[in-house]
């Protein structure tokens, strides 16, 4: 490329938390300094049109406490409460971008789109005059008396103050690739280990063939050692290979965790299970009576359509089946206490066995990451590298379905873009107080 390859700062990393990064950096930084944005994809934001079904669920507007994961609870609730979800509607008003609040909180562009979301981040980038380096692979980092070199393959930018916004291994397809934690690494931080979160929960794709494509709505239990750790409500999906779903995705991380670290919740775990409540309006016994009641009034009708107008025909021949009442062709009055008694249980805790991780193209979202206690929670810079910020993904934090990765992406994107910009400032606020000084004597 022609023009100078020297910067006051380098954000490493085009996706949400780094455009964030670069744009709060170069409004604070007004024109004093230079600012450029590397990405190693053509172009910058492309994870970022797959968020919410390309719809982009920029934030929440609930709660944000119980919401996140990692190793430093303090450190993420330290952040965001630095740049809550109301000041994230307010960045982005002043891109030029209405937002509004749909259910559970969840905050979309009021046009549906994420793409005007990436639009107005590219032409805020290009009026503060950020220069974006597309196509640029970073091999390594390496400290310099006054900055830092990024050695790509395509040419060697330096600076004196990095912010890596890399983003985590998830959605790979989008070039997602996990290199910010090997660079980091390199450079001394530490990291966790990573596992896909927010994706389906894989089981045995024999029990999922006769359902598979097919929903219904319901509530899903993650077991440890068979108590319930989570449970959530919604619309399950079946799929080929196993569960997924909103509902679903919320539980995944703990099956995640359980596979990489055998631990749930950072307990000792030995086995997991996820039970499925089709009916979870309805007490046990209640639907006891309830099946009894529809096998004395219509003794004649065939087992096959047992549960026809109780769930979808297909899943429920296969509960059926899992109950252990084959064969279908029977008449319903055929049904035994003991029978019933097991449709009942598996109606309301039908258990699969996870049996993996997802792939990292499934998965929405990385956990684990580099240890956020080498950071400050008030300016995201490294506590052992001056001038080296991090912030989003790369960073031990993921949070739930609902834009609360998202609202990371923007907190520790900015509170680093500030952090950085306030430290470029440093010297000529104080040249400027010492000119100031001296006029007065």
């Amino acid at each position: 490329m022609s023009g100078p390859m020297e910067f006051d700062l380098i954000v490493l990393g085009g996706g949400a938390a780094g455009m964030a990064a670069a744009i709060s950096a170069a409004r604070a930084l007004q024109g004093k300094r230079s600012v450029a944005l590397l990405e190693h994809g053509p172009r910058v934001g492309k994870k970022l049109l797959t968020t919410g079904n390309g719809r982009c669920n920029l934030t929440n507007l609930g709660p944000l406490s119980g919401h996140y994961h990692g190793n430093e609870p303090a450190f993420i609730q330290t952040v965001l409460a630095h740049f809550p979800s109301r000041k994230t509607i307010s960045f982005f008003e002043s891109l030029g971008l209405l937002c509004r609040e749909e259910g559970e909180g969840r905050v979309y562009p009021y046009c549906g789109q994420a793409s005007a979301v990436l639009d107005s981040f590219r032409t805020e980038l290009e009026h503060l005059g950020v220069r974006q380096l597309l196509e640029y692979h970073p091999q390594r980092i390496v400290r310099q008396k006054k900055g830092f070199q990024i050695h790509c393959t395509e040419g060697i930018p330096s600076c004196r103050r990095l912010i890596v916004a890399t983003g985590g291994k998830s959605l790979s397809s989008t070039g997602s690739d996990g290199s910010g934690y090997r660079l980091l690494q390199e450079l001394g931080h530490t990291a966790t280990k990573l596992f896909p979160s927010l994706t389906q929960i894989r089981t045995d794709p024999a029990l999922m063939r006769p359902i598979k494509g097919l929903r219904c709505e319901g509530a899903v239990s993650l077991l440890a050692d068979d108590k319930t750790v989570r449970r959530e409500k919604g619309e399950i999906q079946f799929t080929e290979a196993g569960l997924s779903g909103i509902c679903i995705f919320q539980l995944s991380r703990l099956s995640g965790e359980f596979f990489t670290l055998h631990t749930v919740n950072g307990k000792p775990t030995r086995q997991i299970a996820v039970s499925l409540d089709l009916m979870p309006d309805w007490e046990p016994s209640t639907l006891t009576s309830f099946l009894v009641s529809r096998r004395d009034c219509r003794p004649y009708a065939p087992l096959e359509q047992f549960l026809a107008g109780v769930l979808n025909k297909r899943v429920g021949q296969t509960l059926l089946k899992a109950a252990g009442c084959a064969p279908l062709h029977r008449p319903s009055g055929s049904l035994t206490d003991s029978e019933l008694s097991r449709i009942a249980a598996l109606l309301k805790g039908w258990r699969f066995q996870p049996s993996g991780l997802s792939t990292w193209n499934a998965a929405q979202v990385t956990a684990g990451g580099i240890s956020c206690r080498e950071f400050s929670p008030h300016t995201m810079e490294s506590r052992s590298i001056p001038g080296l910020y991090a912030a989003g993904e790369v960073l031990d934090v993921d949070g739930d379905c609902g834009g609360f990765n998202l609202q990371w992406a923007w907190s520790s994107g900015i509170l680093a873009g500030q952090g950085a910009a306030a430290s470029l400032l440093a010297p000529l606020n104080n040249q400027k107080g010492a000119e100031r000084f001296a006029s007065y004597r």
